[in-house]
């Protein structure tokens, strides 16, 4: 790759601000990306002193402090800032304190602080602190004090430093009181003081202290270097005693983020979010009492006048308090809940976007129970207070009132750092938030709690654009909630509803990373297209529009043509061989197909002791995988074995496999060196005793590295024949597999090295793996039995969350998948979701990249692997151009397994968009009659329905009813690639939102909702058209999902029979004005009787007397509402065409069985309408105005 090519990226990038982009860039391995991102920093930040970069990467063997510092000397020249002035590796607190202690031991330490009484005491103190924090960080209740005690010595040791450099700078020190011990508060003047100092100091000495201690002058380094665990948490400002978060820090305002290995941080951004979750807990019911309290201290104006004003002046203030107070009263808040069992740990609430997950499968219940003064919680049948809506209805008032409380302190930190100049004294929006909430009277761990649930990925300052960002994924967008039940004898007149909050989804991370700063993102599968191993990219697409960049578009032709390996093998006749083979249960199967002649006695031998060794593994291994299993996971590793030996070419071979050899019979080390030993003496020949095998584990006290070195040397140095075995986890990204060429390869190798590339590249000297055995992959989804609410729990649920959100899977599957974990028991893999071939796949080709690091291969390159891994390879959403030569002969080798996930994936998009959209409102039916905002948006969509059945797709996205969210609330219309204006489906299970497109019985279509009748009604089409409803549906690019098509159909009915009652009867019906009598019934005539339509298709399918019973309980509560006696009519619009209309009277309900026929005809006799009269006014028949009644 060339230097320029990441120039112009990185010059695009920094064009984009402050409207921050996402670039992301596959380039193969080998390609030297990593090399050449160096290069062109180094040299961007010489040019530009304003730039700052942080280079992020996966492991700390990556860091490269010595290649940047190469290129920065070669770049800068004599006369730029020194290395350690401009650039930082910023290092965990454990390897800070690792060098310190070394530094000492070598002497390296300045003799400023070596000679110092103070320094050498708190470093005699670190030293106690390091060696304690060794024995006890390998136990996770420990690590937490561990952690605490070293940092508190390590901050020690910087007092010392800042104490010498005060003194010597002139500066003095003024102690304040801090949690744990004493820290010093230096304003900016003072710290600049001792800065000046230390650049006057002799070089060797400053830059000691800037390599030890990076954020000495951080706000002064242009390139920051870190592993991505690092990134993630937090850095410690040298004169400060607390850390701060990256990405709340200011150091990060228009910086370029370059992530190298892009899609592999994922795995720790989620890692760490899930522990976050799962460690930040607080009591659900004295969260929101506590935050009930502090609102209303700031009501109440017992807070700061700057900041009440900055609450009390906002309308939103005043909503927050009364949803405070009505689900207080709705749900008792105020009062304790008691669960009925006596259990210490009595099961869990799992709150994901699609259901209530109940561990025991049963639903809890409560009431209240006058007597006890006490809310009773349990599975008794009596349920007052409806404890399933509790949940979500206290986690969305949470999550609103956090983002109040963000916003405020927006607000707050805006207003401090206008008085600070130092990046170090800055506010963070996390300094800003634990203030609000610790003057609102809240705890440490219930801020900690609110902040995690308020934190959004929007910009501090709204960065005016052109593309409104939007998704469907409710995942992404609603996070997990988990309520945990305990009773403890320290709280025994209370259960503990312990809550925590899953919110922030890696994508969700990396949206608030580019609300400050742009980011670059690098790897050989950086775009692969599945959710598990790399980012939701069609969530960022959705946040991201035109934001999200390809950085394809910025590569020269020589760096494109050096991506052409295909014509770069052709023109060496390279030949990749891809071998495959179904092997089953016995020896005879590998051994006589390599044309060997070996003693049957001897194959008799080897499968007696396979059997022996197999017949050993725990029978709860064999009661999940049956032994055949194991018996061909050796048998094909074998093979590879035999392949290997019988080709005196492979100077190196590479075996990986999910799982590391070791003391276990599932992959037994000393059985496999074995059965090494014995195949090498049966099929190896003469060169027999020239080979060797390796097996390189993480387990050893070697490094992975050194391990493979040592191997590889027996090939460059001794003349062996290696076969290295190993995991696909042990050896990943970043493991150098090259080796220097010995004799035979420098005779037998061919050079693809593109045109230009300097005789001096390393790469021109070494050599490549001559062959690869690819074992099964078993790591792609988690399968972790018993399951538990542990992180490794969560994240299975996570993962099939993110396979929902991607319409990878439907609610079918998700249900049941969760019932199973209730049961201890695991799904089979859903068998289109893509993501798990993708994933699969990305592990294949990075396995492969091991054998890409040099420009000289063997004329032939042998890939040996079970069918079923073929079978599982895809170039699905794959940019396979950027992959290796390798693995495109994979893919060839593979055509006859491939898959179309594409049209699965589009029926499975057509479930999830209509069950969401049934989820949208059963959610909302909730809130209107509480809530004007949620029965507005209500009201908006319905109508958005009547007026677009179908809409192409930049109306639907520019209208004002979409812009009001950005989740796509109510309003997931169906892609309509056919400009179909009708269509049919199954309802599977109409009352949770199920449907089938592949099947029928229901028609979505203008006939089938009433439309073509009710305009055949006279003046009714006019009347629709004056209300901007389509009489006819058009074809366009989207159409109603059925879970709309109800609710259109539904307010169809209401503006229809509206429009027939005011004519037939001459009569004005008024809607019900107060929220409290919202959708309780359709209109009111003069305050006395109710009135409902319905849009029934032909003679209500439905069971008459449950409608009953619900139109029964409305009206209850309407007469509660109103305090006076109502009657209601019940009318369906439409009636059957084999019936005559019927009417029934119950006491205070008429029902109306149909209005008009299907030519639009009005059916009621005079009789009829007479009587509807009689009902409206409560009169008897045979009343005296009945004959005037019969003649108008």
């Amino acid at each position: 790759m060339q230097v320029s090519d990441f120039l112009g990226m990185i010059k695009k990038l920094q064009s984009q601000s402050p409207e921050h982009a996402l670039m992301l860039l596959n380039a193969p391995t080998g390609t030297g990306k990593s090399y050449t991102i160096i290069r062109a920093l180094c040299r961007y930040a010489v040019k530009h002193e304003n730039f700052r970069a942080f280079f992020v990467t996966d492991q700390k063997k990556n860091l490269k402090e010595q290649d940047f510092e190469v290129a920065w000397r070669e770049e800068s020249g004599a006369v730029h800032k020194a290395f350690s002035e401009r650039v930082a590796v910023v290092r965990s607190l454990e390897d800070t304190v690792n060098k310190l202690i070394n530094d000492w031991d070598r002497q390296q330490i300045p003799d400023l602080y070596r000679n110092s009484p103070i320094f050498k005491k708190s470093l005699e103190n670190l030293g106690n602190a390091f060696k304690s924090f060794g024995m006890m960080k390998e136990n996770e209740f420990d690590l937490k004090n561990a952690w605490t005690m070293l940092s508190r010595a390590d901050y020690q040791v910087r007092r010392a430093m800042i104490t010498i450099l005060a003194d010597k700078a002139h500066v003095k020190l003024r102690n304040i009181s801090e949690e744990g011990a004493s820290a010093f508060k230096l304003n900016s003047i003072s710290k600049g003081k001792i800065r000046e100092f230390v650049s006057k100091q002799p070089k060797a000495d400053s830059k000691w202290l800037n390599e030890t201690y990076p954020t000495f002058d951080l706000e002064k380094k242009q390139i920051i270097i870190l592993t991505t665990a690092k990134f993630i948490k937090s850095y410690t400002p040298f004169f400060e005693k607390r850390s701060k978060a990256f990405r709340y820090s200011p150091i990060l305002k228009d910086a370029l983020v370059v992530l190298d290995e892009f899609d592999s941080t994922k795995k720790q951004i989620l890692e760490s979010a899930i522990d976050e979750a799962l460690k930040i807990q607080a009591d659900l019911n004295s969260l929101f009492v506590d935050l009930s309290k502090g609102l209303n201290k700031v009501n109440e104006g017992q807070l700061p006048a700057k900041l009440g004003k900055s609450f009390t002046s906002r309308d939103a203030f005043k909503e927050i308090l009364n949803d405070a107070e009505q689900l207080t009263a709705e749900f008792k808040l105020d009062f304790l809940y008691k669960m009925e069992e006596q259990g210490r740990d009595s099961g869990f609430v799992m709150r994901v976007p699609q259901t209530n997950w109940v561990s025991v499968g049963k639903p809890w219940n409560a009431y209240f129970d006058e007597e006890l003064r006490q809310v009773v919680l349990g599975r008794q049948p009596r349920n007052d207070l409806n404890f399933q809506r509790m949940l979500p209805r206290i986690s969305v008032f949470l999550k609103g009132a956090t983002k109040f409380i963000l916003n405020r302190a927006r607000e707050y930190q805006v207003s401090e750092n206008q008085k600070l100049s130092s990046l170090d004294d800055a506010m963070t929006i996390e300094d800003a938030c634990f203030s609000i909430y610790a003057a609102l009277g809240l705890s440490k761990s219930q801020a900690k709690i609110l902040f995690s649930l308020g934190h959004d990925f929007s910009s501090p300052t709204k960065v005016k654009t052109t593309y409104y960002a939007h998704s469907g994924r409710r995942f992404q967008q609603r996070g997990l909630s988990l309520f945990q039940f305990t009773n403890d004898p320290q709280h025994d007149l209370q259960t503990k509803i312990n809550a925590c909050f899953f919110n922030e989804t890696p994508e969700r991370y990396l949206l608030n990373l580019l609300s400050k700063a742009n980011v670059l993102g690098l790897s050989a599968t950086a775009t692969l297209p599945t959710v598990l191993d790399n980012y939701d990219l069609g969530y960022l697409r959705e946040m991201l529009g035109p934001r999200l960049l390809d950085g394809v578009h910025y590569l020269s032709d020589t760096t494109i043509k050096e991506f052409d390996f295909e014509s770069r093998y052709a023109k060496q006749k390279i030949q990749v061989k891809v071998e495959t083979g179904i092997v089953d249960r016995f020896f005879s199967e590998i051994l006589p197909k390599n044309n060997q002649k070996i003693d049957n006695k001897k194959i008799w031998e080897l499968d007696a002791e396979l059997a022996k060794l197999v017949n050993c593994i725990p029978a709860s291994e064999q009661s999940r995988i049956d032994k055949k299993y194991f018996a061909r996971r050796y048998l094909n590793l074998f093979n590879s074995f035999v392949i290997f030996l019988t080709d005196p070419s492979m100077t190196s071979f590479l075996g990986l496999q999910s799982l590391l050899p070791g003391a276990d019979g599932r992959m037994d080390e000393n059985y496999i060196k074995e059965t090494f030993t014995t195949l090498k003496e049966l099929v190896g020949g003469q060169d027999g005793v020239n080979t060797e095998l390796r097996i390189v584990s993480s387990r050893n006290q070697e490094g992975v590295q050194e391990q493979l070195s040592e191997a590889l040397n027996l090939v460059s140095q001794g003349g062996k024949r290696v076969y290295i075995l190993s995991a696909y986890q042990t050896i990943g990204i970043g493991q150098n597999l090259q080796h220097e060429m010995n004799e035979f390869e420098r005779e037998q190798a061919a050079n693809i090295a593109p045109k230009g590339v300097s005789k001096s590249d390393p790469r021109q000297h070494t050599i490549d793996l001559a062959g690869m055995y690819l074992g099964e992959v078993t790591h792609i989804l988690s399968s972790n039995l018993p399951f538990r609410m542990d992180a490794a729990g969560l994240r299975s649920i996570i993962e099939q969350e993110y396979l929902f959100d991607a319409n990878e899977i439907n609610i079918k599957y998700l249900n049941k998948y969760l019932k199973g974990l209730q049961h201890q028991r695991l799904e089979r893999h859903p068998e289109y979701a893509r993501s798990l071939y993708v994933s699969y796949s990305r592990t294949i080709i990075q396995a492969l990249g091991r054998m890409n690091r040099s420009f000289n291969k063997m004329t032939l390159i042998r890939l040996v692997m079970p069918v079923n891994v073929l079978q599982m390879v895809t170039d699905s959403g794959i940019d396979v151009e950027k992959t290796s030569q390798e693995y495109r002969c994979l893919l060839t080798a593979a055509k006859d397994w491939e898959r179309d996930f594409e049209k699965p994936s589009a029926e499975i998009a057509k479930q999830n968009a209509t069950f969401n959209t049934f989820r949208d409102y059963r959610f909302v039916l909730a809130y209107l009659q509480t809530s004007k905002s949620w029965a507005q948006i209500y009201h908006d969509t319905r109508w958005f329905y009547v007026r677009h059945p179908t809409v192409s797709d930049k109306d639907l996205k520019s209208s004002q009813v979409f812009q009001q969210r950005d989740d796509e609330f109510g309003l997931q219309y169906l892609l309509n690639e056919h400009l179909d204006v009708s269509y049919e489906v199954k309802p599977i299970n109409h009352d949770n939102g199920q449907f089938d497109f592949s099947g029928t019985g229901m028609e979505v279509s203008a006939e089938a909702a009433g439309l073509v009748a009710m305009c055949r009604y006279p003046g009714l089409k006019e009347a629709f058209e004056s209300l901007d409803i389509p009489t006819k549906w058009e074809p366009n690019e989207r159409i109603l999902n059925p879970a709309q098509f109800y609710n259109y159909r539904g307010l169809l009915g209401e503006v229809s029979g509206q429009f027939i009652f005011q004519n037939e009867w001459s009569l004005k019906l008024a809607d019900f004005g107060k929220p409290e009598n919202y959708e309780l019934f359709d209109f009111h005539w003069e305050g006395k009787v109710a009135i409902d339509f319905k849009n029934w298709r032909d003679a209500p399918n439905v069971d008459t007397k449950v409608e009953r019973q619900k139109v029964e309980a409305k009206l209850a509560k309407l007469q509660a509402n109103t305090q006076r006696e109502w009657r209601v009519i019940i009318i369906n619009i439409l009636a059957s065409n084999q019936t005559q209309p019927v009417m029934t009277v119950d006491g205070k309900i008429l029902e109306i069985s149909g209005l008009i026929d299907h030519q639009g005809k009005f059916l009621l006799m005079p009789e009829q309408k007479l009587n509807v009269w009689r009902f409206l006014n409560g009169t008897a028949v045979n009343d005296s105005n009945d004959t005037i009644r019969l003649q108008n």
